[in-house]
């Protein structure tokens, strides 16, 4: 086994202080904010202090990755819908995980799509396991640093190990003490009064978090034995052009019946799905939209997964991949051109939803890749995609926290309304802070019933103070607060005297 010099002692104690900031931050009533954002940064800092002690500044790449980690957690205490959250915090968690898969060396830019898996597997592992390998390391080279550095740490030693030699007599001393005296018993009952729960939840959450930031920065700082899961990534199956052409041209088969199936479809719109016999409007385009998407999250990686195993034994195999590769990128965009259909009919029939924006939103990635993948991995330029693929990643995920989706979806619902279709006001008002803004702006478009059930849910809703503290304040949360308070009057004023709708729904 392989021995890793690391600066055990810094490294500990580093975890540890991580571990009590997540207790201090990440112990808050409601939704990740601020305090998330708070420690992704403390994280950041104590990798690059860390790296720096040891080895010097970690290489550009691994500082960008860490830094652009720091800012999409940053981003939770911006935005306040949860799916914007959960996409930044794997955003978050990738950009950290990529840079400690190699010790913060450069590698990120030339590998494939494959070995990104590999390391966050790896990352996950080291954090969680990561601790347990310290006793593997080579010696603590921190030793070796100047006494100025290590002597608070050798002056607080003994008086560490004084308290725990007097610790078994002061707890005897004490209670003979407490038996003797009534007053003292109950001054002491008083001085050392715990919550067991309380404490516990402490010990558990500092514990798990210092464990968990052990083990990852020690990954970052030194390949640890769980990083050679690298060799089984770099380690593939292969597979004869044969069994290769032979899957492929099933799957392009079959590609081709369904869209044969489809142009009547694709071409007769609305009308054709009508004048089907047994076939609804909704049937259609809500039940073939999400599965359509889900079939392209399918056959990109099973394409890229048939390029990195197959044997190319001569020019013709890699002939013949690209040929019946080509037809499936081909029949695939036809796919992605039925689903896209279905969801022009889908909304201007039933509005738009979260749901539906953020499968919508993925179709595009998806229809990115594709083009990407036919940009190099068809043309033999392999290399480029996985870096590629990446960054579209980040791109995707940071253009859906600019464009705030569920702003989005209020402005599509509000001009729907204007072609005479209802508006859904019990669904617009339960979606995140991110909406209130433009929702209110929107009330003057608003029919009056619409209009007065907006104004009693953002009233419900936003008009009261927070009951959370600053550990879990998002901006949007606090700009919504802000926007309702300053039209409190104009919304009061659209419930009426009886402070109730004008048909009775409140």
């Amino acid at each position: 086994m392989t021995q890793v010099v690391i600066p055990k002692r810094p490294l500990i104690l580093g975890g540890l202080l991580l571990g009590v900031i997540a207790d201090v931050l990440l112990r808050a009533p409601g939704a990740p904010g601020l305090n998330l954002a708070l420690w992704a940064l403390a994280l950041g800092g104590a990798t690059g202090l860390l790296h720096r002690r040891k080895t010097g500044a970690p290489y550009p790449e691994a500082t960008i990755l860490v830094a652009g980690g720091v800012l999409l957690a940053a981003t939770i205490a911006w935005r306040d819908s949860e799916a914007l959250k959960l996409l930044a915090l794997a955003g978050s968690a990738t950009a950290f995980a990529l840079p400690a898969y190699r010790a913060g060396a450069s590698w990120v830019r030339r590998t494939h799509v494959f070995e990104y898996g590999g390391a966050i597997a790896a990352a996950m592992a080291s954090s969680a396991f990561g601790c347990l390998f310290l006793a593997f390391d080579g010696p603590d080279d921190s030793r070796a640093a100047p006494a100025a550095g290590v002597g608070w740490w050798r002056r607080l030693g003994p008086v560490l190990r004084g308290a725990a030699l007097a610790l078994p007599v002061l707890l005897v001393v004490g209670a003979l003490f407490a038996a003797a005296d009534p007053v003292f018993a109950d001054f002491m009952a008083r001085l050392v009064r715990f919550d067991l729960e309380r404490i516990f939840e402490h010990l558990f959450v500092t514990g798990l978090f210092a464990w968990i930031a052990t083990g990852y920065l020690r990954s970052f700082l030194g390949r640890s034995p769980l990083a050679e899961v690298g060799r089984l990534v770099s380690w593939r199956p292969s597979l004869g052009a044969g069994e290769t052409a032979t899957a492929l041209a099933l799957l392009d088969l079959l590609f081709l019946v369904f869209v044969a199936v489809q142009l009547r479809t694709f071409f007769g719109g609305a009308a054709f799905v009508e004048a089907t016999p047994g076939l609804s409007f909704a049937e259609y385009a809500r039940e073939g939209f999400f599965e359509l998407v889900a079939v392209g999250a399918i056959v990109i990686p099973f394409l890229l997964a048939a390029d990195q195993m197959m044997r190319r034994d001569s020019s013709r195999d890699e002939r013949v991949f690209r040929a019946l590769a080509g037809l499936q990128v081909l029949l695939l965009a036809a796919v992605m051109a039925s689903a896209i259909q279905r969801l022009r009919l889908y909304l201007a029939e039933y509005g738009l939803t979260e749901a539906r924006f953020f499968a919508a939103a993925f179709l595009g990635w998806l229809a990115l890749l594709l083009v990407w993948f036919t940009a190099t991995v068809l043309r033999g330029r392999r290399r480029p995609f996985a870096f590629g693929a990446l960054l579209m990643g980040f791109g995707w995920i940071a253009a859906l926290i600019l464009t705030n989706p569920d702003a989005a979806i209020v402005r599509a619902n509000v001009a729907r309304e204007g072609t005479g279709v209802e508006f859904d006001a019990a669904y617009v008002t339960r979606l995140s802070a991110d909406a209130v803004p433009t929702l209110v702006a929107s009330l003057p478009a608003l029919t009056p019933v619409a209009h007065c059930r907006v104004a009693r849910s953002l009233l419900d809703r936003w008009g009261t103070p927070p009951m959370g503290d600053w550990r879990s304040w998002s901006l949007s949360a606090w700009r919504a607060r802000v926007v309702v308070a300053r039209e409190r009057v104009a919304l009061t004023a659209a419930l009426g005297e009886m402070d109730d709708c004008p048909d009775g729904t409140t």
